[in-house]
């Protein structure tokens, strides 16, 4: 009896190290800011150096203002912020699309941001982009292959009392696993491994320089969806002065029982660098 009772002390202990673990290697706040790819522009004499901000929040969970913080930043660096699209040298378009309670490679997995496993290992390691994208034949033998050998590790042990197990003993054995499951829960739920993660989506323009006559043409497709059975689609292009490139910006915050107050003011600031560092 005292042999069990220390067995259920340890199970007890061992249940509550995960989130003693969780509470010390995630004490910090830490936070990051990923572009999915650099946008090189064009270097301008100084007096060129104009910029049109039109940013915009549709993500309901942040709504705090950052066009006069990145406009300062882009002073700093040497560019004005002007409110003539047609002046201004340069266009940053940026829409703040979603923020949510989840780790940044579970956001990124979504079906609307068309990424492969490979393109967010990328994004999330950059180290990893002189890597080939693993052939999918190559993946599924990697599978078998973890399967094969995590199945031949399995080892399995019969047992024999040689006597009838009591349901006194049976009912103190279930308690025992009620015990160890309940504060396993109760521990996961004091500490928990919390992520916010934003997704920005930004479009830069750059005015080509006025000695050359070549235009950028451009053409645009999109698919309307007419009921349940039907959809018009809509074609048309134009010839503009301007280059445009797109990218996306994933930032994202982790702690232990991290709440959003405390999370959207380093997100907001990691957000505004990204931005300014394009110039």
């Amino acid at each position: 009896m005292i042999l069990r009772w220390f067995a259920l002390a340890v199970a007890l202990w061992l249940s509550g190290c995960s989130a003693i673990h969780t509470s010390i290697v995630k004490g910090d706040l830490d936070v990051q800011t990923r572009m999915s790819q650099t946008i090189y522009l064009d270097p301008v004499d100084p007096e060129q150096r104009t910029v049109f901000l039109d940013i915009r929040q549709t993500a309901a969970e942040f709504q705090h203002p950052i066009g006069q913080a990145v406009a300062e930043l882009l002073l700093q660096r040497g560019y004005q912020v002007i409110d003539s699209p047609a002046m201004a040298q340069y266009w940053l378009q940026v829409n703040v699309r979603t923020v949510l309670k989840q780790s940044p490679e579970k956001v990124l997995a979504q079906p609307e941001y068309d990424m492969s496993e490979h393109d967010i290992a990328v994004l999330m390691n950059p180290a990893l982009a002189a890597l080939p994208p693993p052939l999918p034949d190559e993946a599924k033998a990697k599978q078998e292959r973890r399967r094969s050998r995590s199945g031949s590790s399995n080892v399995y042990v019969g047992y024999s009392s040689g006597r009838n197990v009591s349901s006194k003993e049976l009912r103190n054995t279930l308690f025992a696993l009620a015990v160890i499951a309940g504060a396993e829960y109760a521990g996961r739920q004091m500490v928990q491994d919390v992520y916010y993660t934003m997704v920005t989506d930004i479009q830069v323009a750059e005015k080509l320089p006025l000695e050359e006559e070549q235009q950028v043409l451009e053409q645009s497709a999109h698919l309307l969806l007419q009921g349940d059975s039907g959809s018009t689609e809509q074609l048309w292009q134009r010839t503009l002065d301007r280059r445009k490139y797109q990218a996306r910006i994933v930032s994202f915050a982790n702690q232990a029982n991290l709440d959003w107050q405390e999370a959207e003011p380093a997100l907001q600031l990691g957000l505004m660098r990204s931005l300014a560092g394009i110039f």
